[in-house]
């Protein structure tokens, strides 16, 4: 197995929940569990490492990231920035073909969110609304971005109390890019990432304590 194909199967653990912010990801039992040497293992880490879904310390460990309160809510706050700014610009440009690819997006979504997939569908409703602006570079830093949030969501296991209230959020979102309503798309988006900011701050607040 490649470093590749040991990289794509912990990075799909890690996004939903099976490792846990702050873990440990140890080479031994990754090499046993694939049965491999530890090469490839090293490898795949460096990949992971470098996709910013852990952190390589010195002594050759590698832990899931795990951010504080505050890279949190920075984290957040450049998300808010990134992504209305994009669908705001993406709204001005799109066609109806763009708003049939929106609805589809949003059904896989709908489908997806009660299963492990439910971070790939997220990802590719969101994604669906920002490609008319085409604007890749932007597009990377907010699906790097979403990525580390995903990560904190699943390890504190917050989606199953809160996929209701964010699918009806995607659903007025779509409603909102059909009237091309640029203003109030832009107002229901900023609104559902601050609720998920705070939703997963108080997560993390009760399972650390003060």
């Amino acid at each position: 197995m490649t470093a590749d194909r040991i990289a794509a199967a912990l990075e799909a653990e890690i996004v939903t929940g099976a490792f846990k912010p702050g873990e440990e990801l140890k080479q031994g039992q990754i090499a046993e569990r694939f049965s491999i040497s530890r090469i490839p293992v090293r490898d795949a880490l460096q990949l992971l490492a470098a996709r910013g879904l852990i952190d390589l310390v010195p002594n050759r460990r590698a832990r899931v990231i795990s951010l504080s309160a505050a890279e949190i809510r920075e984290v957040y706050d450049l998300r808010l920035l990134l992504e209305t700014d994009c669908l705001n610009q993406s709204i001005a440009k799109m066609s109806e073909r763009d708003i049939d690819s929106i609805e589809a997006a949003l059904a896989h979504s709908t489908i997806d969110a009660g299963t492990q997939r439910w971070a790939q569908g997220d990802w590719e409703f969101h994604r669906s609304l920002y490609l008319p602006t085409g604007r890749p570079r932007q597009l990377a830093m907010i699906e790097g971005l979403r990525r580390t949030c995903r990560i904190h969501i699943a390890g504190y296991g917050i989606l199953p109390s809160r996929t209701g209230e964010w699918l009806q959020d995607h659903e007025d979102l779509v409603k909102a890019c059909r009237a091309r309503s640029g203003a109030e798309a832009a107002s229901i988006l900023k609104s559902h990432i601050q609720t998920a900011c705070r939703t997963l701050l108080a997560a993390i607040a009760d399972k650390t304590g003060p």
